[in-house]
Order: structure tokens, then C-alpha cells, then sequence
């Protein structure tokens, strides 16, 4: 009765979440806009005012990668695994959030058979669930087309398959393992995946020996060239892939430069995060909740005084991404590939599982401000793109019953900035502008 009462618990979050967050399952992808915007910003154009955030090149280039675009041609620096996914879901599904979605409900399935290898207590494995499924910082990540979450759900599958290998010794689950290691090389710039793979090659090396070592290490290869499928297809001659690989490695190294070590810490502990651009001041993150400081503290800990091995591995991994985020430009995402590290740290290492539960209800009241966000920061940014003339990206804001009542060109020709004349409301739980008519 109780996992029935679970299920429904489940099933009835999901649900909340998503119906909150309904406007990412209504949009349409426009790429006339789009494109226009990627080429008229910082990327294309010095000193552009029109600058596209992450989210916007993303979906942006994987349409052009599902549309044939080599991707050594554009946005080369970061590999096309992700971005090729975003880009099917702007083609093919005219909506590139559907994949990110997609990509949640994912994370939160491999959760649930991480917790079914770590602990026994059939509570406990619910809780990690629940903990996955509304943790605020992952649900943020439906809103957005970021390689984050991609990126977690590879290392997610790497790791299901490596803690069935300690039981199994099935050589498939060594080679699937290095398979997703080597998919999640090829999602982001592969940085930490170098430490996650010595992780890996010790885990391997413990249970397998040698032998399924060189196993991994050639599925990890398979995994990258997997990933660059795209290319493949119309370029098949390896030689040109890896001389191009030149010009990835040139970009990341004029990428140097001092960094603030204590902003990952500043932004677990006090959720203040740095920008380390110019002018960068401190802001609060989107999505951060208690689990981040807790679970830290725990992890460590629990490394410490734990002798499971499969914690062992979790620990190593995540105090070694810790580690390596002191040494680069830190930004708040990329503790989404922390949370789960976290979850699995606080479920095997908490004796009781009613402290599970009170982080669930700690975690309740972010989760509340991640579903139902202030239009404090929508005003800021509005009255920003407006102050610096991007009326393409305002009328993008305002509501659908505005946009029927004025086209695009004549809003940029004389757009309404007199904030009078407009009204706040919130459409599908997305706040927008509404020309007032009056």
C-alpha cells in the first residue's frame, strides 16, 4: 500500500511541476528569430548590445547541427551532443524544451535505480527519489535548454552501470559504462570528465582488472565519436575529425586567467554567488535550496567515516568536481551535476530517514519560488533590454494577445516603453507584458 501511496505521491509531483511549468510545453520555436539574434550578438558582432544567453545558442545551433551544419564550423568549442538533441526538439517537435523535459524525467529514473543499489530501506529510496524529482535547481533546469542536465544524465548512466558491475563482472556493463562516459564527453567541454574517468578506471580496476580497463577506456573513445555523429555523417574520414580537434583545443587554452576559489562555497553555503565578468556584483541563484550546504557537509563527512565502497565512489567524485571547480570560472548550473551526488551521499549516510523527509520539506519553499517566480527579475530584465534599444527580444516578452495586435517589425519601429501604458500578467504561469489598450 505504502509504494502505491508513493507512486501516486510521484506522479501527482510531476505533475504539479509540470503544469506549472506549462509555457515550456506551449512554446514554438522560431528560427528566423533566432537566427537573427545569434548573429546580430557578442558572438558575431563586437561590443553587440544583443547578447544571447547560453540557452538561446544552444537550441539555436543544434537546429542548424540536425540540419546539417558541420560542427567544427560553428560553436565549435563546446562538443554537439546536447545541443544536437535541442536541436531535434526545435526541428521536429517545434519546441526545444520538450528534450529538456525529456531529459528530467530521465535523471530522476536513473535515480531511482541508484538508490535501489545504495540503500535498503524502501523509504529511504523514495525519499532520493522525491529529493531528485523537486529539487529546486534541477526543476529550474526544464526552463532553460543548458547542457547541465544532459550532461548530469550521462553521468548518472555511467555510474547505474559501474555499481551493477561491482555485482555483475558483466563485461556489457564495463562497456556501457565507458560508452555514457564518453557521451558525456561529448555534451560539454570534457574537463571533468578526466576525473570522473580516473574515478571510473579505479572502480574498474578494483572489481575487473586490467583486462576490462582497456575495455573502458576504448568504449569511452566510442562514446565521444559517438556523440559527434553529425559530423560523421557527411564527413567520414577520421583524420580531419581529430586534426580539427586543434582548434577546440586553442580556444580553451586563451580561456585562462585567476579565479575566485571561494565562489563555489560563497554559493553553496550563503547562495551569494560573484560574477566574474566586468561588473560583475553578487546575485542569488535560481534554484538554490538547503540540500546544497547539508548535503556537502554530509558527503564529506560520511567519506570520511564510511567504509561502503559505493560511497567511497560518489564521495570521490563529487569532492574531486569540487575540487576542479576552484580552478575555472565557476557558475551556479554546474552544480546540477552535484545534486544527485549529494542525494546519494545524504540517503546511504543518515541513519534515519526522517531526516530525508525534513530535507524534502526544507527543499518545499524553493521549490515554491522556482515554480512560481517573482516578476521582480522579468520587470529588471525588461526595463534592461529596453534601455539598450533590444525591442526585438521585448516583444518576445510580451503576451500572445499583444503579439496578434502588433507585428514584430512595427513593435521595433515604435515600441511601448512607457511601463503605463503596459500591464504584468502571467500567461500559462510565465510572466509577459500586455499592451495596455486604454
Amino acid at each position: 500500500m505504502k509504494t502505491k501511496l508513493y507512486w501516486i505521491g510521484l506522479i501527482v509531483g510531476l505533475g504539479i511541476v509540470l503544469w506549472n511549468l506549462r509555457w515550456t510545453l506551449v512554446y514554438k520555436f522560431d528560427s528566423t528569430y533566432w537566427e537573427n539574434y545569434y548573429y546580430e550578438s557578442q558572438w558575431n558582432v563586437a561590443n553587440s548590445k544583443r547578447v544571447i544567453p547560453d540557452e538561446g545558442v544552444y537550441r539555436y545551433i543544434g537546429y542548424r547541427l540536425v540540419n546539417g551544419e558541420n560542427p567544427f564550423n560553428i560553436d565549435y568549442w563546446v562538443p554537439p551532443f546536447g545541443k544536437y538533441w535541442y536541436g531535434f526538439g526545435a526541428k521536429y517537435l517545434n519546441n526545444p524544451y520538450l528534450i529538456s523535459i525529456g531529459w528530467y524525467l530521465i535523471s530522476i529514473a536513473l535515480m531511482a535505480l541508484i538508490a535501489n543499489m545504495v540503500v535498503k530501506d524502501r523509504e529511504k529510496k523514495w525519499m532520493m527519489i522525491y529529493l531528485m524529482a523537486f529539487n529546486p535547481l534541477v526543476v529550474f533546469q526544464i526552463s532553460q535548454t543548458m547542457l547541465d542536465l544532459p550532461q548530469m544524465v550521462c553521468f548518472l548512466a555511467q555510474a547505474v552501470f559501474l555499481l551493477r558491475f561491482e555485482k555483475n563482472k558483466k563485461i556489457y556493463e564495463v562497456i556501457l559504462a565507458g560508452l555514457f562516459l564518453g557521451l558525456m564527453a561529448g555534451t560539454k567541454p570534457a574537463y571533468f570528465v578526466s576525473m570522473i574517468g580516473l574515478v571510473d578506471l579505479w572502480w574498474i580496476y578494483k572489481f575487473g582488472g586490467i583486462r576490462k580497463i582497456l575495455f573502458f577506456i576504448g568504449s569511452v573513445v566510442m562514446g565521444y565519436l559517438v556523440a559527434y555523429t553529425c559530423y560523421f555523417v557527411a564527413h567520414p574520414n577520421p583524420v580531419p575529425f581529430i586534426r580539427l580537434h586543434d582548434k577546440i583545443i586553442a580556444f580553451q587554452k586563451g580561456n585562462g586567467g585567476s579565479h575566485d576559489v571561494f565562489n563555489i562555497f560563497r554559493t553553496i553555503f550563503l547562495n551569494r554567488y560573484k560574477g566574474f565578468w566586468i561588473g560583475g556584483r553578487e546575485i542569488t541563484m535560481e534554484g538554490w535550496s538547503p540540500l546544497l550546504p547539508i548535503g556537502l557537509i554530509t558527503m564529506i563527512v560520511g567519506f570520511i567515516k564510511q567504509k561502503n565502497i559505493q560511497l567511497k565512489y560518489f564521495g570521490l567524485v563529487g569532492m574531486g568536481y569540487i575540487l576542479m571547480n576552484l580552478t575555472i570560472d565557476f557558475w551556479p548550473r554546474y552544480l546540477v551535476l552535484l545534486v544527485p551526488i549529494l542525494i546519494v551521499a545524504m540517503g546511504a549516510n543518515l541513519d534515519s530517514k526522517k531526516w530525508l523527509k525534513w530535507m524534502l520539506v526544507f527543499e518545499m519553499p524553493f521549490l515554491y519560488l522556482t515554480l512560481f517566480p517573482s516578476s521582480e527579475k522579468f520587470v529588471e530584465g525588461w526595463n534592461s533590454l529596453n534601455s539598450q534599444e533590444n525591442y526585438k527580444e521585448t516583444y518576445q516578452m510580451l503576451s500572445a494577445k499583444s503579439k496578434e495586435k502588433i507585428m514584430i517589425n512595427n513593435w521595433v519601429e515604435k515600441p511601448v516603453t512607457d511601463i503605463n501604458r503596459l500591464n504584468l500578467v502571467k500567461e500559462n504561469n510565465q510572466w509577459r507584458m500586455k499592451i495596455n489598450e486604454k
